[in-house]
């Protein structure tokens, strides 16, 4: 008998010490940070046909149509990749005063293996 008090009791303490637990609001510094979303860019996708000092253009194929976005670059620009002519090259940009800033620029590498 006493040791199903003894029995009863501990799993009354366990549960009670549970739900105490639960209830205490957890401090702001065991919380993970949680970073803000990032902004939503539009992107492009095309050949590099133009590489300057701050700058680059972009040469996008849309069906039958072809046209050439510049974009410049900045301290904030980020770049995966080597940028040069000819490269395929994918490019998140945000508009400012009318002209395209390049956010991130992600180069394609070329394949070692040609398709003959």
């Amino acid at each position: 008998m006493r040791f199903r008090t003894a029995l009863s009791l501990a799993t009354l303490f366990v549960v009670c010490f549970t739900v105490a637990s639960w209830a205490t609001p957890v401090p702001d510094q065991l919380l993970p940070t949680r970073s803000a979303p990032a902004p939503d860019n539009p992107s492009q996708s095309g050949k590099i046909a133009s590489i300057g000092d701050a700058a680059f253009s972009l040469e996008i194929t849309q069906g039958q149509e072809r046209k050439t976005m510049e974009f410049l670059v900045d301290d904030d620009t980020k770049v995966e990749g080597k940028l040069q002519v000819g490269s395929q090259a994918t490019v998140e940009y945000r508009s400012a005063d009318g002209r395209n800033i390049a956010v991130r620029v992600v180069v394609k590498t070329a394949s070692a293996f040609k398709a003959r």
